[in-house]
């Protein structure tokens, strides 16, 4: 086959199996929500709908390229379901949104889902960017595979976030950053500043690729190949141009400016249930054997390693990438939080490096023995496969979440006319014959039919959340307990307090008196290789209900 179909073929084959692993057991859950974030950048995307406005009211993330892709997703689910008769107008659309919030959620994932798979392609152009001309095709190949079949990597490609989308938008302008390094051209430059401001616009943290398009006007510089008051000329034009397209993507930054301090206060935590510092060593070895780990597998992580080493000893890629990759690495490990996600936008280039690191080994051992090179093929074709299995059982495991499990025990369980209090957005039990009540914050327990009635936005749940990590029992103030008052609970958070309990007393005191009101009905805990999620404990009133433990 001629080269340039491989290289046509290629890619397209590795972004068609990304996108289908990241399209399997991408409906887990629904219609409940066990990822509390999706609903909040949905209700964004609804706002603007409904008001239409280009104002999505929150600007933590700041998520606003999320929620304006979310609502264009949106309209044109209302306008297919429209078409073909599932809803009769706009009135119809929304009340079986609030009833049933799959309608809007799938079509988001699989937005996220395409970007996922867009992250893929990105990287296999910055891997042939990267590797040596004649072994650019095996470098990109291999790249592109690992990323594919990351399991980290599909499964926060199967969740409405905004990290993923970032992650795209910031290997663009990575990709624009080489290129300036490697023809000074202005028009690389500009398009690094579109870039940069669509990446900060999705997520505040990818501001430092700005570092790698300062390094790729070094390597100019130092080279001794352009005028150096040129490209401090160019750099001024770069950091103008991304502030004023990132006014333009967002205006309501500055619009909205008192919004922004106050999502951005509520965003800046010393501590967090589950997701706590443990110092930067401690840091840096949780990424390492976690995600890391789990997104590469060692064999990736040990070629990874390999190709760090090659990707230093060449100067202009060390200048561009490495800036990027020690500054997000600093942020990491020094942040009072971490979370798993956090890796994202270093896994694409961790797969770069494990590609350059596959082309060393194959290069080194074809000069000794043609059986032996074909044996480390083999081996190393085997990595993408191991990673490909493993994404796609978990995403099989992903469908059964103990809050699904959860959901089947009351449905068998709990009687008609019961008052039943649940922590997650159960939206599979809405239809069921109780009264459902939801623990909000500072607005105490409401009654969860009430509010959906209501068609409740993201400003009426963030002004009673009031800066809150977690919106449970235990969060809520004191004197607004006994608006809880319920036949059942089904809780998701109390065993996650019972374990931090030295790190959250009062929370986990908070249960300890609803324990001693109530009984253990059910424990429903995550079963490894069989099912995900917390360990959901469901309470009832009378010990006649009680059912054991599992």
């Amino acid at each position: 086959m001629p080269k340039w179909h491989s290289e046509i073929h290629a890619p397209l084959l590795i972004v068609l199996l990304a996108l289908a692993l990241r399209l399997h057991g991408i409906d887990f859950g629904l219609p409940a929500l066990n990822d509390p974030d999706e609903l909040m950048f949905e209700l964004g995307a609804t706002k603007m709908l409904t008001e239409g406005s280009l104002n999505p009211g929150w600007f933590g993330h700041p998520a606003t390229t999320t929620m304006y892709g979310l609502a264009i997703v949106n309209a044109a689910t209302f306008l297919f379901g429209w078409m073909f008769g599932a809803f009769s107008g706009t009135a119809d659309f929304m009340d079986a949104i609030y009833q049933d919030p799959g309608i809007l959620i799938l079509p988001g994932r699989a937005m996220i889902a395409a970007f996922g798979a867009l992250c893929v392609w990105q990287t296999w152009r910055l891997a042939q960017h990267v590797a040596d001309p004649d072994n650019r095709l095996m470098a990109a190949t291999f790249a592109a595979l690992i990323l594919a079949c990351s399991p980290v990597h599909v499964a926060y490609s199967q969740i409405i976030r905004s990290d993923i989308m970032g992650t795209f938008f910031m290997l663009l302008c990575l990709g624009a950053a080489l290129r300036i390094a490697r023809d000074g051209a202005r028009k690389d430059y500009l398009l690094a500043a579109v870039w940069l401001a669509l990446a900060v616009a999705t997520k505040w943290p990818f501001a430092l690729i700005a570092l790698s398009v300062v390094g790729a006007a070094a390597v100019r510089i130092f080279d001794a190949r352009d005028d150096v008051k040129w490209h401090i000329l160019r750099l001024t034009e770069f950091g103008a141009l991304a502030f004023v397209a990132l006014l333009l993507i967002s205006p309501y930054l500055v619009l909205e400016f008192e919004t922004v301090v106050r999502n951005l206060s509520g965003e800046v935590r010393t501590q967090h249930l589950g997701s706590t510092s443990g110092g930067i060593a401690d840091n840096a070895w949780w990424y390492v054997r976690g995600a890391l780990n789990n997104g590469l597998g060692i064999a990736g992580l040990v070629l990874a390693s390999i190709g760090w080493i090659l990707i230093v000893r060449k100067k202009p890629h060390a200048l561009v990438i490495l800036p990027f990759v020690i500054a997000q690495i600093i942020l990491l490990t020094t942040s009072n939080l971490r979370w798993e996600r956090w890796i994202l936008p270093l896994l694409p280039l961790f797969a770069i490096a494990a590609g350059l690191g596959a082309v060393y080994l194959v290069e080194l051992v074809r000069k000794r023995n043609r059986l032996t090179e074909i044996g480390l093929v083999i081996g190393l074709a085997l990595i993408p496969i191991s990673l490909a299995l493993t994404a796609r059982a978990e995403s099989s495991v992903r469908m059964e979440d103990t809050r699904q499990l959860a959901s089947r025990w009351a449905d068998a369980n709990i009687p008609e006319g019961s008052i039943v209090l649940i922590e997650h957005f159960a939206f599979d039990m809405i239809g069921q014959p109780w009264t459902i009540l939801f623990p909000m914050g500072d607005a105490g327990c409401v009654n969860a039919h009430d509010m959906l009635a209501g068609k409740v936005d993201y400003r009426v749940v963030e002004s009673a959340r009031s800066g809150r990590s977690n919106v449970d029992f235990g969060t809520m103030p004191a004197e607004l307990r006994a608006s809880c008052g319920a036949d059942f609970a089904i809780l998701t958070q109390m065993d996650r307090y019972r374990v931090e309990r030295s790190r959250f007393p009062a929370e986990h005191a908070a249960y300890q008196a609803l324990l001693d009101r109530m009984v253990v009905a059910k424990e429903i805990a995550p079963t490894k290789d069989k099912s995900v999620g917390p360990v959901v404990t469901i309470l009832t009133r009378s010990p006649l209900a009680s059912q054991g433990e599992e």
